[in-house]
């Protein structure tokens, strides 16, 4: 919302880039202004916002910005919406803690390796087969029921969507090379599907309704596995729960964060100490 009361000026299409531009167009913006709205004023870049002491929504939607910058300054700034613009060489992007019910307008992000979505109120996991580097999804905190929209995302190392309402694991089928993957607190009634993964070190799924030991069959097949988290069950109430899972996954080198074999306790403790006595 541009304010009627005027005293600062706004470059539209940024000063850097628009030194030659004869149709450069200045907005004189209130300073006090809390939301602020840009929409298709071919801004080339973000720049020129830093009097904005208590702006907490800004819009640049529909501009032709290339790159995320100059925001430091804007500490109480609670919602940037940057929707299609020409954001292509992003590779990381943290959007956590917002209202989002949606994933969309990635599409031209297609350099993302580390996409983080988490406490927002996403329900589906969607509209991201254009992702084909990315190495790191992190969704925790949402709405999401169904693990669905990974297909085509064979470069993905690690999965976080503990905190949501999963019940079944499904549609990891080509997500061949993951390394680490957090089902902590969902909803969890079995663990399938996922012996194919052979490159899993990690498999976190405490605080579940996993109530019968031998789900952790699914496990045994993965060769690199070394910590896993399963305490937080109705399986894991019972006084053996610990000793069975160790027998039964005699790869693993952590149980619930803690070593499964006094060896590799002591194995850390020798090497600690061993670079201590060097450096």
């Amino acid at each position: 919302m541009c304010a009627d009361t005027l005293s600062a000026v706004v470059p539209e299409a940024g000063e850097g880039d628009q030194g030659e531009d004869e149709n450069v167009e200045f907005l004189e913006v209130d300073p006090n202004v809390k939301e602020l709205d840009l929409t298709r004023h071919r801004i080339k870049k973000i720049e020129g916002f830093d009097f904005l002491h208590n702006i907490e929504y800004l819009c640049l939607r529909w501009n032709l910005i290339k790159k995320i910058e100059n925001l430091h300054m804007l500490v109480t700034i609670t919602e940037l919406d940057l929707y299609d613009n020409q954001l292509t060489e992003l590779e990381y992007l943290e959007l956590g803690d917002n209202r989002i019910k949606k994933i969309e307008n990635l599409s031209k992000n297609i350099k993302i390796k580390r996409l983080f979505l988490g406490a927002n109120q996403i329900v589906d996991i969607e509209n991201l087969d254009m992702l084909k580097y990315i190495e790191v999804l992190s969704l925790p905190a949402n709405a999401i029921q169904e693990i669905k929209g990974l297909n085509n995302l064979i470069t993905l190392r690690e999965l976080y969507l503990s905190q949501n309402g999963i019940e079944y694991i499904n549609g990891l089928e080509n997500n061949i090379n993951l390394e680490i993957l957090d089902l902590n607190c969902n909803r969890l009634r079995s663990i399938s599907n996922i012996h194919h993964l052979q490159k899993l070190t990690d498999f976190w799924a405490k605080k579940n309704q996993l109530e019968k030991i031998t789900e952790v069959e699914e496990l045994v097949k993965l060769p690199n596995l070394k910590l896993v988290y399963l305490e937080m069950n109705p399986f894991s109430d019972c006084g053996t729960y610990r000793g069975k899972v160790i027998h039964m996954l005699p790869q693993i080198e952590k149980l619930d964060a803690t070593y499964c074999r006094v060896g590799y306790f002591y194995q850390f403790v020798y090497f600690y100490h061993l670079i201590i006595f060097y450096y």
